[in-house]
């Protein structure tokens, strides 16, 4: 296998709107550390695969679709585009439910996307890839439970290396990036930049993604506010996954991307109008954070029920083989659970990648109790396990057809 990477700045603009948070009403300011677009190309013989990974707080399906025409011409053959979902960025179209993106920051992302996957076809070098799970005990935790329910967060790496040397790394983890406040007007890619700065050497590149995150945060675990907190909790990353001594190498090339379209019922009026009454969790009686952000909740599901929506909403749920190890990309918010369940169901092979391909919002399960997540969420109760399903049958599609390629490739081998 070829592996190539290329990554190029994600340029903002001073006063345009920022999203993550219903409450903030300021506009960039500055910028803290840069917004970064990367790309990640895997490429055998008969298929190159791009990951376009940016500091966006989601990527819609439409900014998706123009990108995945663009590196067409590029000599990929599938592509996936995924946010890495921090809150100190430019408004990408973060509804429940997506929207249009904004003209200036689609244009811009395609921009940045074309030049780091032309950077990445150009540098791809013949490559092994491992993986690698550590379960981190300080890092986040849920982020509406009280501070004792502390949490293991599974944090993956995808190790890319030139014999013992790692020359690559793609995390996942499954934290909001949420270190940085509502009240912060400076750009940042905030955990996850602060995830790349502490893997980074000299001679590896490092590309740091967020997967099923939808329930867990920094809330509980967080010391701080600022950069030197997200670096700190970065090296809690970066010691538990120790790369620096890569697994064992996979054998195997690209099995390219399966998706299965899904569609989704919109929340239905009953559960909009128990929203309206629901009582706060028992936290929001010691965090009065919880309590505002569950508040906000409720009036964010009033306000979409008013709003003309469509029935269902329709979604791709993706997988792709690369070595034997398969990434699951969902678009949305997918909770902690729901991944994991999809590797007990399918191995533990798997990786999940969230914000990937789209924006739904909220993923629930059908008895996740009231909070932020169900509220603003635009479809019902259960959802959460339908998606799953239908990663699990991607999984298990992918597998088949690495199983045929494989037994067609030692069949020529041997003649």
């Amino acid at each position: 296998m070829r592996v190539g990477h290329g990554t190029r700045r994600l340029e903002v603009l001073p006063g345009e709107r920022m999203g993550g948070y219903a409450d903030r009403s300021q506009g960039v300011r500055d910028v803290l550390d840069p917004l970064e677009v990367h790309v990640v190309t895997f490429a055998d013989h008969a298929h190159r695969f791009a990951l376009v990974v940016a500091d966006l707080i989601c990527v819609n399906a439409d900014v998706v679709d123009r990108i995945r025409a663009a590196v067409a011409g590029l000599g990929v053959d599938s592509c996936w585009v995924a946010a890495t979902h921090t809150h100190a960025s430019p408004e990408a179209g973060c509804a429940p439910g997506g929207s249009p993106t904004p003209a200036g920051v689609g244009d811009r992302l395609l921009e940045a996307a074309v030049l780091s996957a032309k950077a990445a076809v150009a540098a791809e070098r013949d490559a092994t890839v491992a993986h690698t799970r550590a379960w981190l005990a300080d890092l986040a935790g849920r982020r509406n439970a009280g501070d004792a329910a502390a949490t293991d967060i599974p944090v993956d790496a995808v190790v890319v290396a030139d014999g013992q040397t790692p020359t690559g790394v793609l995390t996942v983890s499954p934290v909001h990036p949420t270190v940085l406040p509502a009240g912060n007007s400076d750009v940042s890619a905030d955990l996850n930049g602060g995830i790349r700065r502490a893997l980074g050497a000299p001679g590896r590149w490092v590309v740091a993604a967020t997967g099923a995150s939808g329930d867990i945060s920094t809330r509980h675990t967080r010391q701080g506010r600022s950069a030197a907190e997200i670096d700190r909790l970065a090296a809690l990353v970066a010691a538990g996954l120790g790369v620096d001594a890569p697994p064992p190498a996979r054998r195997g090339g690209v099995t390219p991307p399966v998706s299965r379209s899904l569609r989704l019922a919109a929340k239905p009026r009953s559960e909009v109008d128990a929203a309206a009454g629901a009582t706060p969790p028992a936290s929001a009686l010691t965090d009065a954070r919880v309590r505002e952000v569950f508040e906000q909740g409720q009036r964010i599901a009033r306000d979409l029920a008013a709003k003309g929506r469509p029935d269902t909403y329709e979604i791709e749920v993706a997988a792709v083989g690369l070595a034997g190890l398969v990434i699951v990309a969902i678009p949305g918010e997918l909770f902690l659970e729901l991944g994991e369940r999809i590797r007990e169901r399918t191995g533990q092979d798997v990786v999940v990648l969230g914000y990937a391909n789209g924006y739904l919002g909220y993923l629930p399960t059908v008895d996740t109790p009231p909070s932020y997540e169900t509220l603003v969420s635009p479809v019902s109760a259960g959802s959460g396990e339908l998606v799953v399903d239908a990663a699990v049958a991607a999984v298990g599609s992918v597998r088949d057809n690495s199983r045929r390629d494989n037994s067609v490739r030692d069949n020529e081998e041997r003649w």
